[in-house]
């Protein structure tokens, strides 16, 4: 039974381990739908940024997962229920800085398409990639001082979005800022959830969790639907993009999972699972709702 139980467990750790790497890809997509809505798109610029918004998240994971593990922290309450967590290919890498290295190649890859970026269509990008690169170097310490959420917000949400716009119009407006704050809400949920303080207690031969705040999720979650309502009204987002609401059935499941006064440990990773789900279903029906 029990090891069942771990078995599930380590399934859903492995889950959202992988599906992780959506808070780059979302965007990115949707960026790219909000450009082709616009007419303008660029093939090969799209892949480029995309790439660099995914190798750039990759790179924050190798830095994040370094200087937590090598220079351990009471505060990094990721340990206390994701401790099998590792980023991709950490096995392989050396042990005492592989992952420190790796975040530095990353972020290398990354300055050399921030320069093609820079060439090719101005200086205007320099200023998004050190943003960028700022965020995966100081994340850590951010992170330590109670700023995790809003920097993921701001990251994944609003700075994603305009980078890819930009690179692929030239041009800075409101438009994506708007756009991005369905996906921004939901991200940070996400982010809320696999950081989340909580107490956690044995019971039945199972671990559970005690004392989650809800109410911030709740309010995450409230906020994500709303401003996709708002986009909608002042026309940021086209009608289609009511599509978006095909996400909320899994977010309120979500929210009944985490609004348990106790829960076990597998139906709250489960939880984190089906908050990533409602980000994708968020992103796509958004992006298809430009192309359509």
């Amino acid at each position: 039974m029990i090891d069942r139980l771990d078995n599930n467990r380590e399934k859903a750790i492995r889950t959202i381990k992988i599906m992780l790497f959506s808070a780059s890809i979302v965007p990115s997509l949707l960026g790219g739908a909000l450009s082709y809505y616009y007419g303008s798109f660029d093939v090969i610029h799209f892949i480029l940024v995309a790439l660099a918004l995914f190798i750039g998240q990759a790179g924050g994971d190798y830095l994040y997962y370094y200087f937590t593990h090598r220079h351990t922290d009471t505060r990094d309450s990721h340990t206390k229920i994701f401790s099998g967590w590792r980023p991709l290919f950490t096995d392989i890498l050396p042990k005492e800085k592989g992952t420190l290295y790796a975040g530095i190649f990353c972020l290398a890859i990354d300055f050399i398409i921030g320069v093609y970026f820079t060439l090719t269509i101005g200086y205007v990008v320099i200023a998004l990639a050190l943003l960028g690169g700022l965020v995966a170097i100081f994340f850590t310490p951010l992170m330590l001082k109670g700023y995790k959420e809003p920097v993921i917000f701001l990251t994944f949400g609003p700075l994603c979005l305009l980078g890819v716009y930009f690179v692929l119009t030239g041009q800075i407006d409101w438009t994506p800022v708007v756009v991005s704050l369905p996906i921004a809400f939901l991200v940070t949920v996400v982010a809320f959830l696999k950081g989340a303080h909580f107490e956690i207690k044995e019971q039945d031969g199972d671990a559970v969790i005690l004392k989650l705040s809800k109410s911030r999720i709740l309010l995450l979650t409230v906020f994500a639907y709303l401003s996709l309502i708002v986009a909608i009204v002042v026309g940021a987002i086209p009608l289609w993009g009511l599509l978006g609401f095909l996400s909320l059935p899994i977010s309120i499941i979500v929210l009944r999972a985490v609004n348990k006064e106790d829960s076990y440990i597998k139906d709250y990773l489960w939880a984190v699972v089906r908050s990533i789900y409602a980000l994708v279903i968020m992103g796509l029906t958004l992006s298809l709702s430009f192309i359509i």
